[in-house]
Order: structure tokens, then sequence, then C-alpha cells
């Protein structure tokens, strides 16, 4: 392992096709690109996976002067950022989906070092839940977001920072989730080989992990659920006086910074700003009735009695059997350490 968790990836990658990482003198090299002509918009560049649901169905179009990049690679990428910061980098459009933007994320933290430029997110991919969150439509175009950039409109976003606990350098992301969570994103594969995408793909997901739960019995595994050992750090508030320190077998573990959800889902309860998270004990009590609670945002003592808890915090220990999903992408069990990171800047259109 070389200082990053994505070394440890147990699945294809659905952004880039590789898992290695870059060696650190490989970071400033210049990797191979498409320079766009003499008439270039300076400092923006478009950051396109080739591979996303949109990019393959409808094309990228890109405004005349616009320089575009298709990185194959994350060490490739790293290079691309290295370059593209020492020729100054004011807008980054990333054409893709959730897992592109946490990659391009990852690999520019690295680089950027306290001079991050505004990011756009094109939604491209199957399910664009940090798009839906930022509120950018799925017809936006570059064009779009190059014009809200020049206009001013941002809005501010920390993502989380996932790291093995002890070592590494961290994966920023959005929505983290183990436990049943895990189990869901595998239905949402053979959704999206069904056609569906977006807010459907999601609901198809939902529903199939519904019915395999409530129909299950006793001794499916997702009502058995998965152990985790849970610690949360200083200053976190628990809602309903949910236990900040607990091992045990859980349901579900979600951890997420975005405000608004796919289905508009307020699993978290009132939409607000930081690191929330939301832990349901194994099994599952009273489910298709809790379900609908959580789902709705209701956020009563109630649910504490029936095992469900939420908590904010800024930094929360994870150690996990059977993985998580960290923005689509599958990451192996372990010790993890999650934490609120810096505000990112995004354009919205």
């Amino acid at each position: 392992m070389n200082g990053t968790i994505y070394d440890d990836c147990t699945r294809p990658l659905f952004a880039f096709d590789s898992v290695g990482d870059a060696a650190p003198g490989e970071k400033a090299e210049p990797a191979p690109h498409r320079r766009a002509n003499s008439g270039a918009i300076p400092n923006v560049v478009v950051i396109s996976n080739p591979r996303s649901h949109r990019n393959k169905t409808r094309g990228l179009e890109v405004p005349e002067g616009v320089r575009i990049e298709e990185p194959k690679t994350r060490p490739e990428l790293r290079r691309l950022l290295a370059e593209l910061v020492r020729d100054g980098l004011d807008l980054v459009i990333v054409a893709g989906g959730d897992g592109t933007v946490r990659d391009v994320l990852t690999c520019g933290a690295e680089i950027w070092a306290g001079s991050e430029p505004v990011i756009g997110v094109l939604p491209c991919g199957k399910t664009n839940a940090l798009a839906i969150d930022l509120g950018v439509p799925d017809d936006a175009t570059v064009a779009d977001l190059i014009a809200s950039w020049r206009a001013g409109s941002t809005i501010d976003r920390s993502p989380i920072e996932i790291e093995l606990a002890g070592e590494g350098t961290p994966v920023l992301g959005f929505l983290f989730g183990g436990g049943a969570f895990v189990d869901a994103t595998e239905l949402a594969q053979t959704t999206h080989r069904w056609g569906a995408v977006n807010n459907l793909a999601v609901g198809m997901s939902v529903f199939g992990g519904v019915f395999s739960t409530f129909f299950g019995g006793a001794r499916s595994p997702w009502r058995q659920g998965k152990q985790m050992a849970i610690r949360y750090g200083k200053g976190a508030r628990p809602r309903h006086g949910a236990t900040l320190d607990s091992e045990a077998a859980r349901f579900l573990f979600l951890a997420s910074t975005m405000e608004r959800l796919p289905l508009d889902a307020a699993v978290f309860g009132e939409r607000r700003a930081g690191l929330k998270t939301l832990v349901v004990d194994a099994p599952p009590r009273r489910f298709l009735r809790n379900f609908v609670r959580i789902m709705r945002g209701v956020d009563v003592p109630a649910l504490e009695r029936d095992g469900i808890h939420r908590v904010d915090a800024e930094e929360v220990r994870v150690m996990l059997e059977g993985g998580f999903v960290l923005d689509g992408e599958r990451f192996p069990a372990g010790d993890y350490l999650l934490r609120q990171g810096a505000p990112i800047r995004f354009a919205t259109a």
C-alpha cells in the first residue's frame, strides 16, 4: 500500500481503468492530452469520463475554445491536474458521475494545496447525487456551468475525508454507506443494466432492498446486518441520546455532508450542513413503519428506542465488516476514520 485506500479496492473502478497510484516523482509529469485551439478559454478545463452514461449516449458538447481532457487512470489524472495548476486553473468542470467527481477531488487535494479551483459538476453518470444536492439540472451543459461561474453563482460543500485509521492519504467523497447500503448498491448496478438512471435507479434499488428485507425472513443476510464498531469524536451531537461509542450488528450505516439526497429522502432529518450519520441496528425493528418515517425525515425519540440513531459529528471512526460504498465504488472491510473536510466551492447552474 502506498498511501491511499484506493489501493485496496476490491472491484473494478467505475470512473477510471486502473487502481494504481502515482509514485511521488510521477505527480508533476505532464499527461497526454488534447489541447484546445488558439482561441482557448484560459484557466477552464473539462475533465470528462467517456464511460459515463450521458457521455456515451448523447455525447458531450463543449464550447469552442474550452479545453477537454479524458484521463484514463488515476496516476494520469494526478499528473494532468499538476500540469493544469502550473498553467493556472480557475474552473474544473467534471463531466461524469459521482465516482468521477470523487476521483478528481481526491487526486486534486494533494496538488491544489489551498488554492483549489471552483468545481463544476455536470451530471453525466447513472446516479448523480451530488449534482442533485447542488441543484444542477440533468440537462445542464458545460456552457451553463461556465456562465454560472462567471456570474459568481457558487455554493460551498464540505466533502467527507475517509482514510484507513492511522495511515494513508484520505479519499474525498460525499455519500458513505455500509451494511444494507452495500447490497442496495449491488442492486443499483442491476437496475442500470435495465436502463434505469438517476431517481428511477435509486427508487428501484430502494424498493428491492425493502422487499428483500421485509420478505427475507429472520435468516435474511439483509436483516442480520454487519458487525460495526462506531466511535464518535469530540463535539459529536447525538439526537435523542444516541450512544456515541458502541459495537453491535448494524443493518445500516450512512454518512453524508450533502443537504439534499436523491428522491428527496430526508434520512438524516431536516436539511442542514455538516457531517451527518444514520445508524440502524440489526435486525431492524418495525421495519416498514420506521422505513417510511426515516425517508420522510421524522425525528422523534421513538426512533431511538427502535434502534435508529442520528448523530452529527466532525469525526467518526468506524470498523466495519462487509466493506462500504463511497459514491458508487466499493471498498473493503476495515478500520476507517471519517471526518468533515474543508469546504469546496462548486458552480451551480
